[in-house]
């Protein structure tokens, strides 16, 4: 019984792990990144870099660089956000966004809730 058990769990497992996987691969990584890019070049919040106010349009360009630069170690878009919203490389402080009311949140954590919503709007 035990036996029977643990093959079952086995299998599930391994089925799992090689689902997942799949079913990401589907994404396009570029479009995805590209779209979140996008989406912030036309939000009308303020990003917080290393204690300085930018601008959505220079949040994008910088994130934009940050994607070219770390091109080789980005395969999701999970990936970009780690590598390329999240912190600065040089100071390690997170970076920010501000909304209209003055409250402020970090950028990395924003984005994956902008990237959740494009899925959720792209697989239905």
């Amino acid at each position: 019984m035990k036996t029977r058990l643990l093959c079952l769990l086995t299998m599930i497992f391994a089925i799992s792990a090689w689902l997942l996987p799949n079913a990401l691969a589907g994404e396009d990584t570029n479009k995805t990144v590209t779209y979140l890019i996008d989406y912030v070049a036309k939000s009308d919040l303020t990003f917080v870099r290393n204690g300085q106010d930018s601008t959505a349009k220079q949040a994008a360009e910088h994130m934009r660089q940050k994607w070219a630069y770390f091109s080789k170690k980005i395969k999701t878009p999970e990936d970009f956000i780690l590598l390329a919203a999240t912190k600065s490389e040089l100071s390690g402080k997170l970076y920010l966004v501000r909304l209209k009311d003055g409250k402020e949140s970090p950028a990395g954590e924003w984005l994956s809730k902008v990237l959740a919503e494009y899925r959720k709007k792209s697989s239905s």
